[in-house]
C-alpha cells in the first residue's frame, strides 16, 4: 500500500513539475554588442527584472556579441520568429521603416531629457506602430548617446568652425548633408580605416557618440574633443509581434514595463560611463569644450531637415520641435 501510495504521488509530483516547465515562457533576446557594452548591461538587467517579476514563469536567454548574427540578421530573425527579441541600432530600424529616421536628424534633440520625453512617450510609441506590419512589437529604447565632434585643428564652438575641416562620416546622407550644411568636407569611409587616416593626417576630424571613440582610442591622435551633441543615436528594442501577441495581456505588461525600467537603467549606467570616460581623456591630454552655440548650428543645419520631409512628411519633426522646451 505505502509503495502504490508513493508511486502515485511521484506520478503526480512530476506531473506538476512537467506542467510547470510547459507554462514557462522562454525567449531569444539577441544583439551585436557585448555584455560590458551599456546595452548589454541593459539587456542582463531587462532579463533579471522580467524572471523575478513574471516569478519564473518567463525566462529570457541572452546572446551577445552577434552570436546569432549582425545586426540585419536579429532583425531578420526577430521578424521572422527564429528571434524573439532584437535588440539593434536605430539605423536599422528606419530601414525598416522611414519614418524613424526623424530620430537621426542634426540638432532635433535639444537634450537627453528631450529625447527622452519623445521616446518614452506617445511620439515614441507611433513611430514603434509603423513597425507592427512589418512583423515587430517595439519594446522600449536604449541608447547610444549622442553624436561628438574630434578634430586635430581646433576646439570646435560654432558653425564657422567647421568650414573646410575633413571629416569621416558613415554611409549616411543624413550626416554627408550635415557636415556639407556646416561647410566642412565629409568623406563617407568604414570605421575600421578611421584611426590610421586620422594618424597619417587624411583625415582631419571624425563624430562618434562618447563610448565609441574612446573605444577606438581616438583622443591618441586628435587634439580636441567638442560637446557638440549634433546627433542622437537610439538603439531599438523590439519583439517579434505574434509572439508578443499570443502572450497573455498581463504578461505583455510586463515585458513592456520591465523594458521600458531596463531603458532607464541603460540610460543612467551610460551617463555615468561618459562622465568617466571624459575624465580618462582629459588626462591623456585632449582638450574638451562644451560651450558650443547649439542655437546656432540647429540653424545652420535646418535646410537637412528636407531629406527626411521630402519623403516622409513634417508630422513627426513638428510634433518633436513641440517638445523641446518642455
Amino acid at each position: 500500500m505505502k509503495k502504490t501510495l508513493a508511486v502515485i504521488l511521484a506520478t503526480i509530483l512530476g506531473a506538476s513539475v512537467a506542467m510547470q516547465a510547459e507554462a514557462k515562457t522562454v525567449l531569444r533576446f539577441a544583439t551585436d554588442v557585448s555584455k560590458d557594452n551599456t546595452q548589454g548591461q541593459g539587456a542582463v538587467y531587462f532579463a533579471e527584472q522580467v524572471k523575478e517579476k513574471s516569478k519564473g514563469e518567463i525566462e529570457i536567454k541572452t546572446f551577445f556579441d552577434s552570436t546569432l548574427g549582425n545586426s540585419q540578421a536579429i532583425v531578420s530573425g526577430a521578424r521572422s520568429g527564429t528571434i524573439d527579441i532584437a535588440m539593434v541600432g536605430g539605423g536599422i530600424a528606419s530601414g525598416l521603416s522611414p519614418v524613424m529616421a526623424v530620430l537621426d536628424i542634426p540638432f532635433i534633440f535639444k537634450d537627453k531629457a528631450h529625447a527622452y520625453r519623445v521616446l518614452d512617450g506617445e511620439i515614441g510609441d507611433r513611430l514603434y506602430k509603423t513597425l507592427e506590419p512589418l512583423g515587430l512589437k517595439g519594446l522600449a529604447y536604449f541608447e547610444n548617446g549622442f553624436r561628438n565632434m574630434t578634430n586635430s585643428r581646433k576646439p570646435i564652438v560654432k558653425p564657422e568652425d567647421c568650414a573646410g575641416l575633413k571629416i569621416r562620416v558613415p554611409q549616411s546622407n543624413m550626416l554627408v548633408a550635415t557636415f556639407e550644411a556646416l561647410k566642412a568636407n565629409p568623406v563617407p569611409m568604414a570605421y575600421g580605416e578611421l584611426y590610421t587616416a586620422m594618424e597619417t593626417g587624411a583625415i582631419e576630424a571624425q563624430d562618434h557618440p562618447i563610448s565609441t571613440l574612446y573605444a577606438g582610442k581616438f583622443y591618441e591622435i586628435q587634439k580636441y574633443l567638442s560637446m557638440t551633441n549634433h546627433a542622437y543615436t537610439a538603439v531599438t528594442v523590439m519583439m517579434n509581434k505574434k509572439k508578443f501577441d499570443k502572450l497573455p495581456a498581463d504578461q505583455q505588461k510586463l515585458l513592456v514595463d520591465c523594458a521600458r525600467d531596463a531603458a532607464k537603467y541603460q540610460r543612467e549606467v551610460n551617463a555615468k560611463q561618459e562622465v568617466t570616460m571624459i575624465e580618462d581623456m582629459k588626462k591623456t591630454g585632449i582638450q574638451v569644450n562644451d560651450n558650443v552655440d547649439s542655437d546656432a548650428f540647429m540653424k545652420a543645419t535646418l535646410s537637412v531637415r528636407s531629406i527626411y520631409t521630402d519623403k516622409n512628411g513634417d508630422e513627426f519633426v513638428k510634433l518633436i520641435d513641440a517638445e523641446r522646451n518642455k
